[in-house]
């Protein structure tokens, strides 16, 4: 497993339908939704989505910056922000959202694809924005799912999820 410090960089990322945000630090406190697969047979009907990465339009842009820090050709996403969830990893360990959580041996690890669906790396990006879209190391494309009053949550791709087209703003090459 070859770790590649020139090949992982700093950056932001928006979608066309909205900017990326983390309800605990966008509202400040614990955010509960109703359960999107909501079944009145259930015995909880609400989720704690305070973690969950989601995409809203009327948030502020820009709110996260994301480490991507590669290996081979796959990279573990770490939050690169102040406060709360600083260095906290990008995984999908709560179904299929896509939350922050402590980094650890079974966090998701995703691969960058261009246009064409091919697996690249940041020595294959020769401008500093370009558009991309990420997948698990698995095979599942981030989606977003739902329209609830934090917006839409990232997902691995399902029936019920819309494809994410991500613009990627590099900011820094080879930091960390």
């Amino acid at each position: 497993m070859g770790q590649n410090k020139e090949r992982s960089f700093v950056a932001t990322l928006s979608t066309s339908h909205g900017n990326l945000h983390l309800p605990r630090l966008t509202y400040g406190k614990t955010t509960y939704i109703q359960k999107l697969d909501y079944d009145t047979w259930s015995f909880e009907a609400n989720m704690d989505v305070s973690n969950h990465l989601c995409v809203k339009s009327d948030v502020s842009p820009h709110q996260l910056k994301f480490y991507f820090y590669c290996i081979d050709d796959y990279y573990s996403i770490y939050l690169f922000t102040n406060g709360l969830y600083h260095r906290q990893a990008l995984s999908n360990e709560t179904k299929d959202f896509i939350g922050a959580y402590s980094p650890n041996s079974g966090q998701t690890t995703f691969n960058l694809l261009d246009q064409q669906g091919r697996i690249i790396t940041l020595d294959q990006l020769g401008e500093e924005t370009v558009s991309i879209r990420i997948r698990t190391r698995g095979g599942k494309t981030l989606s977003v799912r739902g329209n609830t009053k934090v917006g839409g949550l990232v997902c691995t791709e399902s029936h019920k999820a819309k494809p994410l087209e991500f613009k990627l703003d590099i900011e820094s090459r080879g930091a960390a």
